[in-house]
């Protein structure tokens, strides 16, 4: 071919090459223009407080809140892997939206099951949702699920999976079941759930081609983490890959007994939700799957106490003492919060509160007290709780009646400060005070605590209508509370003798009172508002605009009068530890009512 030709040849082409670019300009217009943009969404969230800027002064209140955030399905244009800002803080306020079934406002039906979740997911674009589990079951094996899809400008389905994140009812007593052995056993069950019910999902709509997007909150968090582990572990059987798997946790409890570290599910933690960071401990061969992502430092500063109780052992100083209401804790200084958990965390595991044990003796007592006041509506769950507590209405103020009448009885002396000395269950409690109390002291002093628990007729008539608790309600409560105070009587008795030996013979119950204590502030790190500002500020501006100040929780705290109510998250430790000192010394020591009567 001559020099000429080839030059006409490649005229030719570079010309249908302009011509084909400008026939498909149209085409590369429609293309950017269809470049998805940041919409502004409103999502609804259940409010634990009633100032977000100072959780830990005011007490828990059920509000409906909402807040905005922006949306965009460029945040799923990039892999998994990887930091991604706006997409974590949309996924946590997704997480939030699937908190209830009803509220005020987004009125339940047959077709909208799940209305606050239904109305989010609608702004974002998503459609053909499919719901289970809407109504949780009373015997708890039951897992709130909604899935949706939505079609991206790619071409790709976007699957959303969106667990129950919050109104659990019994759901939540499957939190309690460890199992024995591999993965924590509730959790793997409601993660299997969702499984199923995702397979089910795709399979039915032969989806082939697509993206999945799965977040949790707490619980729900928990079991996302499973949930998303069981997809990398099978990967090979769905129509994605791992970079396109987009798991958000915030604020899980570990679950799985293989630390596994999955790059695409991303395990969201304020660094001083220190709570849900030691529920389920390493220690007891439990991690977190996916890559830890810590959004702010573990920098909580908290009070130590201890219980003064030089008093206590000389009996008619002690009814000096509880007479004029003086205070039994001493402040003893302040300490980091994680510094705290972990000390803590290392003496409850060495004096014998491993899996195997809270698997054979916490649970089932525990479990049995919980359901009780799951299967209470929010606004009645307080109750249930103050009734336990109440040194007015409640079962503290039954049992520390009876014990004193026992007292005044003279069967153990002419004298009340006399009498105290010789009355056996003063002298079991004493010696728990002092860590030298063994298993027959424990086994006496519950013998006398069934029996000054009375019936159910006794608060019936004492109380009338502001006994709170049915009949049933009660038994449970006296058919269980003892069993989980000798449960937990050891760990008790070993912080008395721990604290006696650090600190003098006159302390007593240094882990216990400092845990109780600074409970509020420990677990503010996991409270929905707390989270939020500080995922918000996380995402870059795009100016030189200052970000969005997270709360602060950070700082000293000191020990308040801080009413928990009925904030399910923190009832497990008001019943684990609570209970055991609040019961016991109410019972004999603090009855300072009916001390006002000699």
């Amino acid at each position: 071919m001559s020099k000429s030709s080839k030059l006409n040849n490649y005229l030719i082409a570079t010309i249908g090459l302009a011509v084909s670019i400008a026939a498909f300009s149209p085409f590369t217009h429609i293309v950017s223009a269809a470049e998805p943009e940041k919409i502004t969404t409103t999502y609804p969230y259940y409010a634990f407080v009633e100032d977000p800027e100072n959780p830990w002064q005011t007490d828990y209140d059920a509000l409906d809140a909402t807040d905005t955030i922006e949306y965009s399905d460029a945040f799923f244009s990039e892999p998994s892997p990887g930091d991604h800002p706006g997409l974590r803080a949309v996924s946590y306020a997704l997480a939030l939206a699937g908190y209830e079934n009803e509220a005020d406002g987004y009125p339940s039906t047959s077709e909208t099951p799940n209305p606050k979740l239904y109305n989010f997911l609608n702004q974002l674009g998503f459609s053909d949702y499919q719901s289970w589990d809407t109504s949780s079951e009373e015997d708890g094996h039951s897992m709130g699920t909604t899935i949706g899809h939505k079609t991206l400008a790619s071409g790709q389905e976007l699957v959303v999976v969106a667990p129950r994140n919050y109104n659990y009812m019994t759901e939540w007593l499957s939190n309690f079941n460890i199992g024995a052995n591999g993965d924590h056993a509730g959790f793997s069950e409601s993660a299997n759930f969702i499984t199923d019910r995702f397979n089910q999902y795709v399979n039915n709509r032969n989806l082939s081609d697509y993206k999945l997007w799965v977040v949790g909150y707490s619980r729900g968090g928990a079991v996302v983490d499973l949930f998303a582990k069981q997809l990398n572990a099978n990967i090979a059987d769905y129509s994605f890959s791992p970079d396109n798997l987009y798991a958000y946790t915030f604020g899980a409890p570990r679950a799985s007994i293989t630390e596994t570290n999955y790059t695409n599910i991303h395990d969201v933690k304020d660094g001083n939700d220190l709570l849900l960071g030691y529920i389920f401990p390493e220690l007891w061969g439990f991690y977190n799957t996916g890559t830890y992502e810590e959004i702010h430092p573990a920098d909580l500063e908290i009070t130590t106490s201890v219980v003064n109780i030089s008093d206590f052992v000389d009996s008619s100083r002690a009814f000096s003492i509880l007479s004029s209401n003086e205070g039994m804790t001493e402040e003893v200084g302040t300490m980091n919060g994680k510094a705290y958990m972990d000390s803590w965390l290392q003496f409850v595991i060495s004096n014998g509160l491993t899996r195997e044990y809270f698997n054979t003796e916490v649970k089932q007592p525990l479990s049995a007290i919980m359901k009780a006041y799951q299967l209470r509506t929010l606004d009645k769950q307080s109750e249930f709780l103050d009734f336990i507590k109440s040194t007015d209405k409640g079962l503290a103020s039954m049992v520390a009646a009876n014990a004193f009448m026992d007292l005044m009885s003279g069967a153990y002396g002419p004298t009340l400060e006399e009498a105290l000395s010789n009355f056996p269950p003063y002298q079991d409690l004493i010696k728990v005070l002092k860590g030298t109390a063994v298993d027959a002291d424990i086994d006496e002093f519950l013998t006398y605590l069934d029996t000054y628990i009375g019936n159910y007729s006794d608060y019936e008539a004492a109380f009338g209508e502001d006994l709170h608790v049915t009949e049933a309600e009660f038994t449970i409560i006296k058919d269980n509370l003892p069993q989980l105070i000798k449960a937990l009587a050891p760990l008790i008795v070993a912080d008395a003798a721990y604290t006696q030996a650090t600190f003098g013979e006159d302390y007593s119950l240094f882990y216990t009172y400092t845990l109780v204590s600074n409970a509020k502030n420990l677990v503010i790190g996991h409270i929905p508002e707390s989270i939020m500002p500080i995922l918000k500020s996380l995402i870059p501006t795009g100016g030189g605009d200052e970000p969005a100040p997270g709360l602060p929780n950070t700082g000293v705290f000191t020990n308040t009068n801080t009413n928990y109510s009925s904030e399910s998250i923190l009832l497990p430790l008001v019943i684990i530890i609570s209970i055991t000192t609040i019961t016991s010394l109410y019972t004999i020591i603090k009855a300072k009512k009916y001390l006002s009567m000699r």
